[in-house]
């Protein structure tokens, strides 16, 4: 179980869903399609110290019509906001993020901000299935 602060996003994690590889890749580990879009939350680990603690999974690198698609590591899980509502959640950080080490972005097929009613700055439980 992770604890963690829901912050502004760079605007990209709508388009990087969007790619067809990725939204392939993501509809397949997710059992259904993912909302087109990821929420981004600032945990109060780094990612080493939470691969250390709970084994993720791998995606790796792949290359589709000529470009290379950075892989990613992840955990499924789920989200919780603090209203009580909840939604499974694939839980990963990119292999090329531009964000701190702290912060994790998350998959789900729902629009987590509307779902559980968050805003910026609001807290969130994770809870990560280690591998």
């Amino acid at each position: 179980m992770l604890r963690g602060r829901v912050l502004r996003g760079l605007g990209v994690g709508r388009t990087f869903v969007s790619k067809h590889v990725y939204y392939v890749i993501l509809t397949e580990i997710l059992g259904e399609e993912p909302y087109p879009g990821t929420l981004n939350v600032e945990v109060e680990l780094p990612v080493d110290e939470i691969e250390r603690r709970c084994a993720p999974q791998f995606m790796k690198s792949v290359i589709f019509d000529g470009s290379v698609f950075g892989g990613f590591r992840y955990w499924l899980g789920r989200i919780s906001g603090g209203a009580g509502c909840a939604a499974s959640a694939l839980i990963l950080r990119p292999d090329l993020s531009r964000h701190p080490r702290k912060v994790l972005e998350v998959v789900s097929s729902k629009y987590l901000r509307g779902h559980l009613g968050l805003s910026d700055g609001d807290y969130v439980s994770l809870e990560l299935r280690c591998s």
